[in-house]
């Protein structure tokens, strides 16, 4: 795991697509706060621009990523989507079409998962 860390700290990002799916949150605001130290003291260096890039990129992963699983597990823990609503600042619509959404793709997820298990058996 420490490798596969290690690899994580050291890669170039620039963009959204370059953040892989499976990269836990606390490794991307790690790096994000690498970047954001950096970018604090680099005074119109060069690599300031790549800084900000990075920080756009995992911002943005870190949000959506965050966002996904925060309204699933409120959802699970038994939080109402007028709740849900309040706390994200959207309207109850907007958190009832963001919880169906949640819904979809767990479900979608789930029937991936039992597929490859079946394609993996013996």
């Amino acid at each position: 795991m420490a490798d596969r860390h290690e690899q994580w700290l050291a890669r170039s990002i620039r963009t959204c697509a370059q953040v892989p799916r499976d990269v836990p949150l606390s490794w991307m605001a790690e790096k994000l706060i690498g970047h954001a130290r950096r970018l604090e003291h680099s005074h119109g260096q060069a690599d300031a621009v790549g800084d900000a890039l990075a920080m756009l990129a995992l911002s943005a992963e870190i949000g959506t990523k965050a966002r996904w699983g925060g309204v699933r597990q409120a959802l699970r823990a038994g939080a109402r989507v007028p709740e849900v609503a309040r706390a994200l600042g959207i309207s109850i619509e907007d958190a009832r079409r963001l919880a169906r959404l949640t819904a979809e793709r767990a479900r979608f997820l789930g029937e991936c998962v039992q597929q490859m298990t079946r394609l993996n058996e013996p």
